[in-house]
């Protein structure tokens, strides 16, 4: 039975006069909202109509809650209608930290790392792959690969960025170790500590990790659950000169799951040409969307060769390899020179297994299979979140991925919940680590990268049970 609540649509006009307060500047960041009470008896509604309201403030980043607190506009939040857009200082390494130590246990069960786990990788094509291989006795398997790559796997990457709307060759493409290492050589490439990058709030926290440890600062833009990015924002940020570089997942988006439409992405790459930003795009989840709904890259509307794109094998073929590539335009000789500088070469065997992978047709048949199981996982956790989960959390079901983003209702107590999910033996990572500044929300991450065992079952029940018992 669904138990999420259905009030009035008068939650859209609470929802519109708190954004106005908030946008004309008569509510500052960091100033206390009125109480959910004091909201209901000033609209002459339900406090669930007020929550509704929050909740989609929170969503967006316009507010923050703190437990037994209330709920404050969010600190940094740079209004389009003029505030000042302040950058911060990120702090997210030890929740990050914190939250691989406890997935890499094995005494409890984790559901919040972002892995492919080996139930659902393609052991048995990987192994005939690697077979084939070693019965070639020319085949200088433990020979080094040096920076770009493997010309035939560059080659066959080539291939797979057609389907992506970008034509490259295959001295276009550096092969990497892995996605986070083309990441942090891509904003190396482009900007210097101190700069500002332009981050969707929340992100995942690879790229805030990579932010802090080079010394820069973020500016969080909004982000709506069907669209990505608030480009209004972000134009206002790009026209004073705040953004020195706009860094952004915008398929199947780590956290949030959604997927940024072409016309958006469109948009994106004028405004950055139009004021000389480079973007720097992760795009590690492009594989996992379904063909027919399959966006082009923001890569295939950049005409001057200032966006920088990156992805990798590790979320859809083979985790422990960490082989990723970048298309890096104009870019391309800085980062190579980085990767020589750093004796950055890559596993030459993990190199070859993936081009005969690729040219054995297996990545398509292979990704094909993942993605009808991924979607039907999907529907379990929709089916879980209208059954189990409290009365008040917001849920929309990605197209696509193994991410879920769950809302909670306002109030709920995120650190409550993590220890006494632990205490139960399930481990779920601190909000705070998808926003720059540690500010933990109610979004609770889920990672669904295995198969829907009774125990995985179990975990998720835990979860929304806890989730119940952390409310105010």
């Amino acid at each position: 039975m669904d138990r999420i609540p259905k009030p009035d649509k008068r939650w859209h006009t609470v929802n519109a006069w708190l954004l106005r307060q908030i946008d004309s500047g008569e509510w500052p960041s960091g100033m206390q909202l009125p109480s959910v009470r004091e909201l209901a008896r000033l609209f002459d509604s339900s406090i669930a109509t007020v929550q509704r309201a929050l909740a989609e403030l929170e969503a967006n980043a316009y507010v923050q809650a703190r437990p037994r607190v209330g709920y404050f506009v969010a600190k940094g939040t740079a209004q389009v209608q003029g505030f000042d857009l302040a950058s911060v200082t990120v702090n997210v390494d030890h929740a990050v930290v914190a939250m691989l130590a406890q997935a890499a246990s094995n005494t409890t069960l984790s559901l919040s790392s972002a892995v492919l786990h080996d139930e659902l990788a393609p052991q048995v094509l990987l192994s005939r792959c690697l077979a084939s291989l070693a019965s070639k006795a020319d085949l200088a398997l433990a020979g080094l690969i040096a920076p770009p790559g493997l010309a035939s796997l560059r080659r066959r990457i080539a291939g797979l960025m057609l389907q992506r709307g970008v034509a490259c060759g295959p001295d276009d493409i550096l092969v990497t170790s892995g996605d986070t290492v083309a990441l942090e050589l891509a904003l190396e490439a482009v900007a210097r500590p101190g700069a500002t990058v332009a981050i969707e709030t929340p992100t995942y926290y690879g790229i805030l990790q990579t932010i802090e440890r080079l010394g820069m600062r973020a500016l969080p833009i909004r982000t709506h659950a069907d669209s990505g990015m608030d480009l209004e924002h972000l134009e206002w940020a790009l026209k004073r000169g705040k953004v020195d570089v706009v860094f952004l997942n915008p398929t199947l988006q780590n956290p949030r799951g959604f997927i940024m439409p072409d016309a958006a992405r469109a948009r994106l790459s004028q405004l950055a040409q139009a004021a000389d930003v480079p973007i720097i795009e992760d795009d590690i989840f492009f594989d996992l969307v379904d063909e027919a709904q399959r966006p082009r890259a923001i890569k295939h509307y950049d005409v001057t060769g200032q966006t920088i794109y990156c992805s990798s094998f590790s979320k859809t073929v083979a985790p422990g390899y960490r082989v990723g590539w970048c298309v890096a335009g104009r870019y391309r000789d800085a980062i190579l020179a980085q990767m020589f500088s750093r004796n950055l070469a890559v596993s030459s065997l993990a190199q070859r297994v993936l081009d005969e992978f690729i040219g054995r047709g297996y990545m398509d048949e292979h990704c094909a299979k993942l993605r009808g199981r991924l979607a039907a996982q999907a529907g379990v956790m929709e089916a879980l979140v209208h059954s189990v989960f409290p009365a008040g959390t917001r849920y929309v079901a990605p197209r696509g991925g193994f991410i879920h983003w769950v809302e909670l209702p306002g109030g709920t107590d995120m650190l409550a919940l993590q220890r006494l999910a632990a205490e139960r033996g399930c481990n779920v990572g601190a909000s705070g680590m998808f926003f720059a500044d540690g500010e933990c929300g109610t979004g609770l991450r889920v990672c669904l990268g295995r198969v829907i065992t009774p125990q995985v079952m179990g975990g998720l029940r835990v979860l929304a049970e806890c989730a119940g018992l952390s409310r105010p």
